[in-house]
């Protein structure tokens, strides 16, 4: 799987400035699948095609990876404490606003069509044609 976004690109951006190269290509590589796959095209994005919507939400599931990769929501050291407020997703995986903002740059955004198929036959009135359903009609 090709990464979306290059080192360049992620450290052209305010906070990556100290950024371990390998881990932040294998967590770029690793945002880029999931981009992908929530994105759900016939022809996946590569990095010459992505939209310019979708590199910031990539940027910040990134940072995200890089700066909480265990998903932690709070941390208690002595004195010094924090905690996350709100129930959005940490580490590495995708908000539901991303996801949309993903999804919308897609055009998946919304219903879909789907095809079914069935082996029961059609009953007896469905298959007498036109010829029926205006008889039906007139003995009204």
């Amino acid at each position: 799987m090709a990464a979306l976004i290059t080192f360049a690109d992620l450290t052209a951006r305010p906070g990556f400035d100290n950024a371990d190269q390998a881990e932040a290509e294998a967590v770029i590589t690793d945002a880029s699948a999931l981009v992908i796959q929530i994105a759900d095209l016939a022809t996946p994005w590569t990095a010459d095609t992505v939209p310019d919507v979708v590199v910031p939400v990539l940027v910040n599931m990134v940072r995200r990876g890089l700066s909480n990769p265990l998903g932690l929501s709070g941390e208690q050291l002595g004195d010094y404490g924090w905690q996350a407020q709100g129930g959005g997703a940490m580490g590495l995986y995708a908000t539901r606003q991303e996801r949309a903002i993903i999804r919308r740059a897609a055009g998946t955004l919304g219903a879909k069509n789907a095809t079914l198929d069935s082996d029961l036959p059609l009953p007896a009135w469905r298959g007498a044609g036109a010829g029926f359903e205006n008889e039906f009609l007139d003995s009204l």
